[in-house]
């Protein structure tokens, strides 16, 4: 018996078993569940267009630009997870400043 092919098996035996495979890949995570990141609602987000990702929920109404295929890329999870610590974190300059007693002058007065 052959195997299910899912959303690609409207090819038939055409384009070969691996580009079939990877359609159905892609179609699936397209086509998967995600909750929105501003109201937090379960299977509400679903792709408007090419990049465009859309709020299901009247009141929520959320629009945003993530990947192709899904809302949120591994790359753009990796720049906002590094945005966030950049954020938190403190610079350099902040570090010595916290690190010189506050009762000695920073600058020297003349």
């Amino acid at each position: 018996m052959a195997k299910k092919s899912g959303s690609a098996g409207r090819f038939g035996a055409r384009y070969g078993r691996v580009a079939r495979r990877r359609v159905s890949e892609v179609e699936a995570l397209m086509r998967a569940d995600y909750a929105c990141p501003k109201c937090g609602a379960p299977k509400s987000i679903h792709r408007v267009g090419t990049g465009i990702w859309e709020c299901r929920r009247k009141n929520c109404d959320y629009r945003f630009a993530g990947g192709t295929y899904r809302p949120a890329t591994p790359g753009g999870l990796i720049g906002s997870r590094s945005i966030t610590r950049s954020e938190t974190e403190a610079s350099p300059e902040e570090l010595l400043l916290t690190a010189v007693p506050s009762d000695s002058p920073t600058e020297v007065e003349e």
